[in-house]
C-alpha cells in the first residue's frame, strides 16, 4: 500500500448496473407525509489482474407513519464498476487475501453513494417519493455496513 494515497485521476467509474429496482408506490395519496426509514449497505468484489473493483450498494426505503409501515418505498441493488489504474497500491496481502485500505474503499463508497443519490432523485422526481432525498452519510458508517 502506498501510504493510502488516493489519486482521483486513476479512478474510473466505467459502468453502473441496476441489479434490482423495485419501487413501491402507494395507490392512494397518503393523508400524512410519512417518515422514510432508509437502510444502506454494501459489498465489494474485485479482480486484481484486471484492476477492477465492484461496489454493490443495497438500499431499502420503507415509509412509516405513526409506528406503522406503509406499502411505499423500495428495494434497490446497484453495481458500480471501477477501473483503478494503481490498484496494486491500494491493498496489501494478508492471509493470502487482499486487504484494501479503508480510505480507498471509503472513497469508492462515497462516489457510489453520491451517484446513487442523484440517480434516485431523478427516478423519483415525478412520484410520491419526490420529497425523499437520501441523507448525506459518513462513509465510515457505510464502510461498516457490509452485506
Amino acid at each position: 500500500m502506498d501510504d493510502n494515497k488516493i489519486v482521483p485521476s486513476k479512478i474510473h467509474l466505467t459502468s453502473i448496473k441496476w441489479e434490482k429496482q423495485n419501487t413501491i408506490l402507494s395507490a392512494d395519496k397518503l393523508n400524512k407525509n410519512p417518515f422514510y426509514d432508509i437502510i444502506v449497505s454494501h459489498n465489494i468484489m474485485h479482480n486484481l489482474e484486471k484492476e477492477v473493483v465492484k461496489i454493490r450498494l443495497f438500499l431499502d426505503v420503507i415509509a412509516v407513519t405513526e409506528d406503522k409501515n406503509i406499502n411505499q418505498g423500495g428495494n434497490y441493488e446497484v453495481d458500480f464498476i471501477f477501473k483503478i489504474e494503481d490498484l496494486q497500491d491500494q491493498y496489501q496481502i494478508s492471509n493470502e487475501k487482499p486487504l484494501f485500505s479503508g480510505i480507498f474503499v471509503s472513497t469508492l463508497l462515497g462516489i457510489s453513494y453520491s451517484t446513487l443519490r442523484g440517480m434516485l432523485f431523478t427516478m423519483w422526481k415525478d412520484t410520491y417519493l419526490s420529497s425523499v432525498i437520501l441523507p448525506i452519510i459518513a462513509t465510515s458508517e457505510l464502510l461498516k455496513s457490509k452485506r
